[in-house]
């Protein structure tokens, strides 16, 4: 297992690399990806913010839970089509820069993580991952395969098999709204790991994932994340 994710330092200036990269592709137009991130507190300590304080940031943004650990603020600092299938990439990232990257809610990538990290998932039987939208009109059994990077080492092409399973209709509050959810979890099965994992999303009323709790892999961590502001186009 790898460790969470411990930010390094409170209010202090992301890396001017980092910086620029965000300014170049962000489709969101950031004038100050710095001074976003410097609105919240970052240490080992739950971040804090109030609703007010998230509802007047003017970007999109989550809370992340990394292995159980303290609970990150995640600015959407650019987003972008898949190259390969079109479809829309958002790239979520913390102080420390580490990114997670989500496809329809999905995790299909992180950087930055300690010692393991998701490099991708790969659609085995249809172009792209499967919409939450598409799985709540009918739950299809569909296939993927995934890469990690653990320890230096690269692992390719495992195979798997993802089985969705609708469950349960809810209330689900935050600090800046309140929605009707509908759970929807998925069983992921790597015959040639003999190793399964499962990870839950919420969607709300137009099939968007506003939380989910999902692992990279088997025995390789999990991540919450709950979207304060969603990404618009």
């Amino acid at each position: 297992m790898f460790s969470a994710l411990k930010p390094q330092f409170i209010f202090k200036t992301v890396n001017t690399l980092l910086i620029t990269f965000a300014l170049s592709a962000c489709t969101q137009k950031f004038n100050d990806v710095n001074a976003t991130l410097d609105e919240a507190v970052f240490g080992a300590d739950d971040v804090t913010l109030s609703p007010q304080e998230i509802s007047e940031l003017p970007y999109a943004s989550s809370f992340v839970r990394i292995n159980g650990g303290a609970k990150l603020f995640m600015v959407l600092a650019f987003a972008e089509p898949n190259p390969k299938t079109g479809v829309m990439q958002l790239k979520w990232l913390s102080s420390d820069k580490a990114m997670v990257v989500t496809e329809d809610g999905r995790i299909v990538k992180t950087l930055g993580l300690a010692q393991k990290n998701l490099t991708a998932i790969t659609p085995i039987t249809q172009l792209s991952l499967p919409s939450f939208a598409s799985i709540n009109q009918k739950q299809t059994i569909w296939s993927a395969r995934y890469d990690w990077q653990t320890d230096n080492r690269y692992l390719f092409n495992y195979e798997a098999t993802v089985t969705p399973v609708l469950r349960k209709t809810s209330q689900l509050k935050t600090a800046v709204w309140e929605k009707e959810v509908t759970e929807i979890v998925e069983v992921v099965s790597i015959p040639s790991l003999g190793a399964s994992f499962t990870n839950q999303y919420w969607i709300d009323s137009d099939a968007n994932v506003v939380k989910s709790h999902q692992y990279l892999g088997p025995d390789m961590g999990d991540i919450e994340m709950t979207i304060l502001k969603p990404f618009a186009l």
